[in-house]
């Protein structure tokens, strides 16, 4: 029960720790609109290659049905931070499509862990499902509507990383506030 316990409190905090750091990005991101494709790519790839790692990571350590979509959102992430790290240009007018992409990926993942918490009554599982259905909304219109002028890209995918991981960081809160019930489920 204990080592269940302590991968949940390395699980959360952890993904929290990265929420805050995307929201940072974010911020730079819009305070320095003008800031080159290459940094902003190279710090998005930085932090979707550790996400992608982190996330493969809580898969290993704990998989659990709840964790089960961990190994392919962090597969996949992992991807599209290497390619933003080692193929900077070739990426630039396509980041729109590559974040929405991602953002959709992601959001259907956390859309499949609000229905394992609906199974184990968990209450926050309909705010998690909601927030996930507005973020694969955004993703949607991120790619039928990408942006060629990349000050307004950046600004642009810094609102929406910044309102991802804000949310993400709400759901985190909310599953660590629910955190004896979803422990006493894993332990099963």
């Amino acid at each position: 029960m204990k080592d269940i316990k302590n991968t949940f409190n390395l699980v959360t905090i952890g993904s929290m720790m990265l929420d805050v750091v995307f929201i940072i990005l974010g911020m730079f991101l819009i305070a320095n609109p003008t800031v080159g494709p290459n940094v902003a790519l190279l710090l998005f790839g930085i932090l979707l290659t550790v996400t992608g790692l982190y996330s493969i990571i809580k898969f290993i350590l704990n998989n659990k049905v709840i964790f089960r979509f961990e190994l392919i959102y962090g597969i996949v992430s992992l991807i599209v931070g290497l390619v933003a790290l080692f193929k900077p240009f070739a990426i630039v007018n396509l980041v729109s499509v590559l974040v929405g992409i991602w953002l959709i990926l992601s959001s259907v993942f956390k859309f499949a862990v609000a229905v394992e918490l609906r199974k184990i009554n968990v209450s926050s599982w309909t705010f998690d499902m909601g927030i996930s259905i507005i973020t694969i909304i955004l993703g949607i219109l991120l790619l039928v509507n990408p942006l060629s002028a990349y000050m307004i890209l950046s600004t642009y995918v810094a609102i929406l990383i910044i309102m991802y991981a804000g949310v993400d960081l709400v759901e985190q809160l909310v599953i660590r506030k629910r955190a004896n019930d979803i422990i006493k489920f894993l332990s099963k």
